[in-house]
Order: C-alpha cells, then sequence, then structure tokens
C-alpha cells in the first residue's frame, strides 16, 4: 500500500509541475503581429509573449517584441524567441541574437536568435556583425 501511496503522489507532483510549466503555442506562417499587424512570414524570426493568464501573443520577430516591451514596460508575460537554426521556442535569457538585414531595398533590420553563443557568434562573423544578449536587443528598440 506505501507503493501505491508513493506513485500516486509521484505522479500528482509530475501533474502538477507539468501543468504549472509555461509553454508557448505554435506560431505559423501567416498569423498576425500582435504588435505591428503585419503578416508573420518568417516564423524562425517569430517570438511570442505568454501572459499570466496563459494567453499568447505572436510577434513577428524580435526586433518587433523589444519594440512592443519599450512602450509597454508593465507586461509582465513569458517571453519566447524562436532559435533560427532549429525553428524551437526558447526564453529570451537562453538566446544570443545576432543582427541581420531583411531587406536590402528598404534598409529593413531584426535579429535572429539562436540557443547557442558558439553559433551565434560563427553567424555573426560570417555576416560582418557583432552578436549581443537580449539586454541589447532592448537597448536598440525604439519607442514608437
Amino acid at each position: 500500500m506505501k507503493s501505491l501511496s508513493r506513485v500516486v503522489l509521484a505522479a500528482a507532483l509530475a501533474t502538477g509541475v507539468s501543468c504549472s510549466s509555461i509553454t508557448p503555442a505554435t506560431i505559423n506562417v501567416g498569423d498576425q503581429c500582435f504588435r505591428c499587424r503585419r503578416t508573420i512570414i518568417e516564423t524562425r524570426l517569430a517570438a511570442e509573449i505568454v501572459d499570466p493568464n496563459s494567453l499568447a501573443s505572436q510577434i513577428r520577430s524580435t526586433g518587433c517584441l523589444a519594440k512592443y516591451l519599450a512602450d509597454h514596460p508593465e507586461d509582465n508575460g513569458t517571453i519566447f524567441v524562436t532559435d533560427f537554426a532549429t525553428g524551437k521556442m526558447m526564453q529570451t535569457a537562453d538566446a544570443t541574437f545576432v543582427p541581420v538585414l531583411l531587406d536590402s531595398t528598404t534598409g529593413e533590420r531584426d535579429f535572429r536568435a539562436y540557443r547557442t553563443k558558439v553559433e551565434a557568434d560563427k553567424v555573426a562573423k560570417e555576416l560582418g556583425v557583432t552578436a549581443t544578449d537580449w539586454a541589447g536587443v532592448r537597448e536598440r528598440a525604439p519607442r514608437s
């Protein structure tokens, strides 16, 4: 009977832990950005904010996310960005960001997120730029 109680307790704890973790929703090509209302075309650049009620807001890119947070510093949701290499979501603290030119005609710039600093530094070197952390991305975000 003791072993059954332990199994039930372990299952309850595992369920409680899994239900309390915040996971990002899937972002699809064609979704609309919560901040700028533009269509998300490249999901490997996308980001997301999950509020305390588990409502997910998809954001077109890391740069767009930084602009949103500059205008809404009170937003206390959990923030995710997409690892450009794998397409999997991660929190900003786990990412290194590489500035990139998205459109040479308009001069639009943004950031790619990478899970490993080694990979980010390699890509940054190839592009002739310097990788940065989340604080560096936030510093470059203009307020609207």
